[in-house]
């Protein structure tokens, strides 16, 4: 069983360090507590748990919750590629901020409503299957905690066609897929947000998007509307979208700090007033990845911030203005409710007291971050450009910080070059 509640937090620390965890767990606990008991413990300080079914799409390999049975499927029995028959089923399962469905095989699911029933309250350990839709339980108990959901199985609506007013709020490099048909092609993610609040962007034809950078208002006709795994939207473009830019940026709605409920996801805008530096830990898989803890106030509130991964090593001030977009809270280890900055998520520093500016300069990806340094100064700015890239950008510049509007590389004059290089030669003749 302690090999389940390790799965729940692998991403944070390592096998070893999790059983040395648990041992002194048992220790402070004067030996009263056995080895389950103390690996509980131990998940809930490293801020794990349980998780609510909107946060099941989080970073670790198993996931710890509580749901209510609200429905059965027919048991359906199948052929293996073997040629043994095999049994299948499905239980609906939900919460307040969403539902699931928990997968059964053979025995497991032949036994189903034996032992189960609508409105029993169960405790699930269990990973993803081949949906993200679908948990595979690892162990499945009842418990006599009480859920607050409603009793009927939510129906799905169908993608719908529409016109829609984005913002950009960030867009990944291209990545390639194959299509059913055996062919390649391209494909591209992003966030947006309108007055309704954010999106996931899948865009299947990146041409669509050329010329369309991050913080650009555009007018969508006949974007693909779904409803998103575990809530939210998912806004598609495809062959049958069309896209310009638009003169006005949509209004996103904006939580205030003192209002934010755990388990929810939001967009929050606030002030940082506290910066520690990055932490680097190394995940199960090997990989080393950041951890950074802030602390973010809008005046009323001051809340913590957590943020992960490269967004961790983003170069960032005190006193500085930041929108954080499709953000989750939860309750801290300290008690409070903090904001999580993770996957589907994304941060943008808002500017004060602009100007606008034209520099030519070069661009220097170093530790502090990615540069434009010219004779004039060095400014940090956001850009996908190469190091050592010259060019002339446009944009506002606020404090140490230039915001991008168009990018120009710098062309040179070889020939020109050549005749000042062999008019100096000559000069030393």
């Amino acid at each position: 069983m302690v090999r389940y509640h390790y799965a729940l937090v692998d991403d944070l620390v390592s096998r070893e360090k999790f059983d040395s965890l648990v041992e002194e767990k048992i220790a402070d606990c004067g030996n009263l507590a056995d080895e389950t008991a103390a690996a509980l413990l131990v998940v809930k300080d490293l801020g794990r748990a349980h998780v609510k079914i909107r946060g099941l799409r989080g970073k670790s390999s198993l996931f710890c919750f509580y749901a209510k049975v609200i429905a059965f499927s027919d048991v359906k029995e199948f052929e293996r590629s073997d040629g043994e028959k095999g049994l299948v089923a499905r239980l609906t399962v939900a919460d307040e901020t969403g539902q699931v469905e928990l997968v059964f095989w053979d025995e497991q699911a032949a036994a189903l409503e034996e032992n189960f029933e609508a409105g029993d309250v169960v405790e699930i350990i269990g990973r993803h299957g081949k949906s993200i839709r679908e948990i595979m339980p690892l162990n499945l108990r009842k418990t006599c905690v009480d859920i607050d959901c409603v009793m009927e199985v939510k129906e799905r609506k169908a993608p719908e066609r529409t016109d829609l007013h984005l913002l950009i709020i960030s867009l990944s490099e291209p990545r390639p897929f194959t299509r059913r048909d055996g062919t390649a092609g391209e494909m591209l993610s992003g966030l947006v947000g309108d007055s309704n609040g954010t999106a996931r962007l899948l865009c299947w034809d990146p041409v669509l998007l050329s010329g369309i950078s991050q913080g650009m208002p555009i007018s969508v006709t006949s974007a693909l509307t779904k409803e998103g795994d575990y809530g939210g939207r998912e806004v598609i473009l495809d062959e049958e979208s069309s896209i310009t830019v638009a003169e006005t940026t949509p209004d996103i709605p904006v939580t205030a700090l003192d209002s934010l409920v755990p388990e929810q996801n939001y967009t929050v805008r606030g002030i940082l007033t506290k910066i520690l530096p990055a932490k680097q830990f190394t995940r199960r898989d090997g990989i080393i990845s950041f951890v950074r803890n802030l602390r973010l106030s809008d005046g009323n509130t001051d809340v913590p911030l957590v943020l992960w991964d490269s967004d961790a090593k983003l170069t960032l001030f005190p006193g500085e203005t930041i929108m954080l977009y499709n953000v989750y809270a939860k309750i801290g280890r300290s008690g409070e409710v903090e904001v999580s900055l993770g996957r589907g998520g994304a941060l943008s520093v808002i500017p004060d007291k602009e100007e606008p500016v034209r520099i030519e300069g070069w661009i220097l990806h170093v530790q502090e971050g990615t540069v434009l340094t010219s004779q004039e100064g060095s400014w940090l700015v956001d850009t996908r450009l190469p190091h050592g890239s010259h060019v002339t950008i446009t944009g506002r510049a606020s404090g140490k910080r230039v915001f991008c509007e168009s990018e120009e590389a710098v062309k040179y004059d070889l020939q020109g070059l050549k005749n000042e290089l062999s008019t100096f030669i000559r000069s030393f003749s």
